[in-house]
């Protein structure tokens, strides 16, 4: 019989727990410095640590028909991805960022399912994003789940950011 526990991811992903917060941060905080340590540009080198509030409140800033959710492996917290409320009819997806060591495993990759199937059930017609225009990668998955290229809906967001939106009703 094949030996399936190499398929098993050594991971899971559960919704975010108030003791979370500082180890989420070090993670958003940590990969957003393995990307953009050496930018030119200070605002997009300094842009996460001015902007995480959200992760140090999270019980508050993902309330109703929201939530935080992080991939862990043996008790550390390896992957993050976020559904915010816009509207009734729309949601953000964010705080997508995933650890170096845990990349190519299917992680982020898990993370946004989850949030899809989350804004589906919550009664979303669409799920909007924005993510740094180095993030290649990144673009690619969203991509590969659906997300279309869109207009930006921040004044000169273009400069620095890709724009996606799913459409979850037609």
């Amino acid at each position: 019989m094949a030996d399936l526990s190499r398929f098993r991811p050594d991971w899971k992903i559960r919704s975010f727990q108030r003791a979370d917060a500082p180890a989420a941060r070090r993670l958003i905080e940590s990969v957003w410095d393995e990307h953009f340590h050496h930018h030119p540009d200070p605002f997009v080198r300094n842009f996460i640590h001015s902007h995480l509030s959200d992760v140090d409140n999270a019980e508050t800033a993902y309330g109703d028909r929201s939530v935080f959710l992080c991939a862990v492996a043996e008790e550390a917290i390896i992957g993050t991805g976020a559904i915010k409320c816009l509207d009734d009819r729309a949601c953000e997806m964010t705080r997508m960022f995933v650890a170096s060591a845990h990349r190519g495993r299917g992680v982020g990759r898990a993370i946004a399912n989850d949030l899809i199937g989350f804004a589906r059930s919550a009664g979303y017609d669409r799920i909007s994003l924005s993510s740094n225009n180095a993030l290649a990668a990144s673009h690619r998955l969203y991509e590969s789940l659906g997300f279309q290229p869109a207009l930006p809906w921040e004044q000169g967001g273009e400069t620095h950011s890709c724009y996606y939106v799913l459409r979850l009703s037609d």
